[in-house]
């Protein structure tokens, strides 16, 4: 509200309607889509379709800035595929879209060095080592370049890479604008989910999308609200490996880790 421009009166105002509003919401949905129709009702009620799009585009730039140091890391820390993972999940660890300073360099050895505090890397290269293609389900804007970072690395060993993102604007999640303007359209198939959900909705996929998730031999998904939205799920057992900071306590329990640690695992 604050990024549209509301002033504290309309935000209080806008948060008394949302009160009455989220008191509809059903409790066994994922909380990624519940918080879905919250944000996509206040976007209603602001009169605003995608507060966050400058913020996005900075985040992009910013990143952009990053990548020719990012694939230069990838020859320094020995195993290119392992450290890509690393890469791409520092890119969830920086929030681009809201820290404008920090120690980037830091951020990105501490990923790199310290490594996954749970991590399934060994079971990944098995299955990788079996399958043509790989579906990758990407998060935010901004660390859409990370993930770039990663579907370059499994292009180079022989891999077909489809990345998903959304249909349309969602807080900073990724669109096809963003994912074009980094350039993914050149190292993947782009498609989308085919709808503003957090997370994957599957009461609201497009077939394409929904085809690409059911098909696809082995599936990275990134973030939390893919996690929140996949991880019960028994497709995936065994195929869906989450690449994830850990940010609230629910889901540290849900994932077997601890607050704060980053991890790569399937279920």
């Amino acid at each position: 509200m604050r990024m549209a421009g509301l002033n504290e009166d309309d935000q209080h105002e806008m948060l008394f309607k949302l009160m009455d509003y989220v008191k509809g919401l059903d409790r066994n949905a994922t909380p990624a889509e519940n918080s879905t129709y919250a944000v996509l009702k206040t976007y209603e009620l602001m009169g605003v379709d995608d507060p966050y799009k400058e913020v996005k585009r900075q985040s992009n730039d910013l990143a952009l800035e990053l990548y020719p140091r990012l694939k230069q890391m990838l020859d320094e820390y020995g195993d290119r595929l392992h450290s890509a993972l690393k890469i791409a999940v520092a890119g969830n660890v920086i929030d681009l879209g809201i820290r404008r300073s920090f120690d980037i360099e830091g951020e990105l050895r501490y990923s790199i060095e310290t490594g996954f505090s749970k991590d399934h890397y060994d079971r990944f290269k098995q299955k990788l080592e079996k399958v043509d293609e790989v579906l990758f389900l990407g998060d935010n804007a901004g660390e859409v370049v990370f993930d770039k970072v990663l579907v370059e690395e499994l292009v180079r060993l022989g891999k077909r890479v489809t990345y998903v993102v959304k249909e349309g604007p969602v807080l900073n999640d990724s669109t096809m604008e963003d994912a074009a303007y980094v350039g993914m359209d050149k190292a993947a198939r782009l498609i989308t989910t085919g709808s503003r959900f957090l997370g994957v909705s599957f009461k609201h996929m497009s077939q394409e999308f929904a085809d690409a998730l059911y098909k696809a031999p082995l599936i990275i998904s990134k973030g939390q609200a893919n996690f929140e939205s996949l991880e019960q799920h028994e497709m995936a057992r065994d195929r869906i490996f989450f690449l994830l900071k850990i940010k609230c306590d629910e889901v540290a329990k849900a994932a077997g880790a601890a607050l704060g640690d980053v991890v790569f695992f399937t279920v």
